[in-house]
């Protein structure tokens, strides 16, 4: 362990505060997850949110996988949450399965509410993600079309100064940002004291033990790493991985990466 991070501990350590926060997330252990992601009365409600989403060209080249984007409108129909923050929205993927999930999950007039967060204007008409990836517009306006718009809000901001900023709390985040373990490490706690009691946090390219989990035999650390240190450091958390999915992923596989963070049991 290197001086920074051995520091970084040393400092989690001295903070009761914010590893009581902790204990308000839901407890991850229990969580019918393979159930929920085979769940076939989902499956209609999926086709339908698919068949609206290619009418804005969102490719499967255009950012995350497709089976994790499937994983992510299944959780928020099981999930059900109202106010959902996410961190890294790149060309906007994500942020279009999260909402169609949001708006799907609840009958009726709610208060649901999906912030995405970038350290980039993802919207900028020429240097933005979307023109990277040819899609044909910018995901506010893909958001536009698809009926989201007064769903969805994007802001451009950094990760730590949003989440450590006082204000509304809320039933899911995900980190999908910086990946590097410095930042993690410093993204979970601060996520931890932002959410609801009962909430969740959802983790992206997580490598359980730090191996690979597809053929290209590539591993990012930095999830995976700050979870081990923050429960070194008595951190009450668990992280349950979603593993192999009913539907294919990438390179041949249908595993993913995703993994969901919550209370441990006591």
């Amino acid at each position: 362990m290197s001086w920074t991070s051995l520091t970084e501990r040393l400092r989690l350590l001295l903070q009761p505060g914010l590893r009581s926060a902790a204990e308000r997330a839901a407890p991850i252990r229990g969580l019918p997850l393979k159930v929920v992601l085979g769940a076939p009365e989902l499956e209609p409600g999926w086709r339908a949110a698919e068949a609206r989403i290619a009418t804005v060209g969102m490719t499967a080249e255009s950012g995350m996988n497709p089976g994790d984007r499937r994983a992510l409108y299944y959780l928020m129909r099981y999930l059900r949450p109202q106010r959902v923050l996410e961190i890294g929205t790149q060309a906007g993927a994500s942020a279009i399965h999260l909402a169609a999930g949001l708006a799907d999950a609840h009958s009726g007039p709610t208060l649901r509410r999906l912030l995405t967060v970038d350290i980039k204007d993802v919207n900028h008409p020429e240097r933005a993600a979307w023109r990277d990836f040819k899609l044909p517009q910018s995901p506010r306006d893909a958001m536009r079309k698809l009926g989201y718009d007064e769903l969805v809000e994007f802001r451009v901001a950094r990760s730590l100064e949003l989440l450590r900023t006082g204000g509304e709390a809320y039933d899911l985040i995900f980190l999908d940002g910086d990946h590097r373990f410095k930042t993690v490490l410093a993204e979970i706690p601060a996520a931890l004291a932002r959410l609801k009691p009962g909430g969740l946090v959802l983790l992206h390219d997580f490598f359980p033990g730090l191996k690979p989990l597809w053929s290209d035999g590539k591993v990012i650390d930095g999830p995976q790493r700050a979870v081990d240190v923050l429960r070194q450091a008595g951190w009450p958390i668990e992280v349950v991985p979603l593993g192999e999915l009913p539907w294919a992923t990438k390179h041949g596989s249908s595993v993913t990466s995703l993994a969901l963070l919550g209370a441990s049991a006591h």
